[in-house]
């Protein structure tokens, strides 16, 4: 019997699934393993001049997922629908602590990158508190949401218990585009996770994304005038934009006109379907930008350009014209102030 397969009958590509059949726990699955690999033949690459990017490359980590799946399970652009996103599964700590001692012990490497949609927070305080507990020493980092049960006293903890870099999405730097996707989070709040991790000494990267749909050239300098004071304020090491992609599977690609767009016919499929051809009445010019907001991002990510109109990153001066590429309507000090303005009972 088959479960959850795709299968080719007769020339046609069919479905199947079998009731009686169900997924193997997330607890059960077992130690993954490097068995018969040549590890220590495998080439390191320095791909380019971004921290976390390098991170993922420079070296190898042994790979370990504290839950399946995402316990937020709602980002309008995220393919939420499919089983690897949408059934989520933790892991207990001791569990988890017995796979990374088995892996180090196979391996003989103490490095793990958590290969989570989103580590959960609960999950990440048992297995830091177990091994602390244990006094099993290892190097660790993954992909959080920044969410405010990241509080200073639990971000210390992930530091002792190894914690070197969390990446996470900010998306659009936008309050209203950050609603219309359900992230269930604002620009002040990421700017104070993330300013904990930093003083935590943990490298903070941020995943950025333009051309959401119903986004316009205002939001999109907008957002790059926060990911500015963020940088400047020290809540960001490393991040990098993505152009927006509408998913077959995502809660955009099943309802565009929700959020405003307009599917265009499909091109003939013959591998996988993923992303969707639409249409933004919004009109904007998100090609034009790509290249500035990348220009000012690698600029940021080292520490310079903090000073320089915003503008001045897109084309010459008679591209920006042509483009009417506007003054950022964001308060110069949005970021700073949210950092200052913290009552200790965001953090209970």
């Amino acid at each position: 019997p088959l479960f959850r397969t795709f299968v080719r009958e007769n020339g046609r590509v069919l479905f199947k699934t079998n009731a009686e059949m169900h997924d193997v726990p997330h607890r059960d699955t077992g130690v993954p393993t490097y068995d018969g690999l040549p590890l220590g033949s495998y080439l390191s690459l320095f791909e380019m001049l971004n921290p976390m990017h390098r991170l993922w490359s420079d070296g190898r980590w042994n790979k370990l997922t504290v839950a399946h799946g995402c316990y937020w399970k709602k980002c309008s652009f995220c393919d939420v629908t499919l089983d690897y996103i949408n059934r989520y599964e933790a892991a207990d700590a001791d569990v988890l602590v017995n796979r990374i001692l088995a892996l180090t012990a196979e391996t003989g490497q103490t490095g793990f990158h958590l290969v989570d949609e989103a580590a959960p927070p609960a999950g990440l305080r048992a297995l830091a508190e177990r091994l602390l507990e244990r006094n099993v020493v290892i190097t660790w980092w993954g992909n959080i949401r920044f969410e405010k049960t990241f509080t200073p006293e639990l971000v210390q903890l992930l530091a002792r218990s190894g914690c070197v870099a969390v990446s996470g999405g900010l998306e659009v730097a936008s309050d209203r585009l950050l609603k219309m996707m359900q992230k269930g989070v604002t620009v002040e709040q990421v700017a104070r996770v993330t300013k904990a991790f930093a003083d935590a000494g943990i490298m903070v990267h941020a995943y950025l994304m333009y051309g959401f749909p119903t986004e316009t050239m205002q939001e999109t300098i907008d957002s790059l005038e926060r990911v500015r004071q963020l940088f400047e304020a020290g809540c960001l090491q490393s991040a990098y934009w993505h152009r927006f992609a509408a998913t077959a599977h995502s809660p955009i690609g099943k309802q565009p006109e929700t959020f405003g767009i307009r599917l265009r016919p499909e091109p003939t499929v013959t591998f996988a379907r993923n992303e969707l051809p639409f249409d933004d009445p919004t009109g904007c010019d998100h090609d034009f930008l790509g290249t500035g907001l990348r220009k000012a991002l690698y600029n940021y990510m080292h520490g310079l350009g903090f000073d320089v109109d915003l503008r001045s990153w897109f084309g010459t001066p008679r591209e920006r014209r042509v483009a009417q590429v506007p003054n950022p309507q964001v308060p110069r000090l949005l970021v700073q102030q949210a950092l200052q303005a913290v009552p200790p009972a965001d953090h209970v």
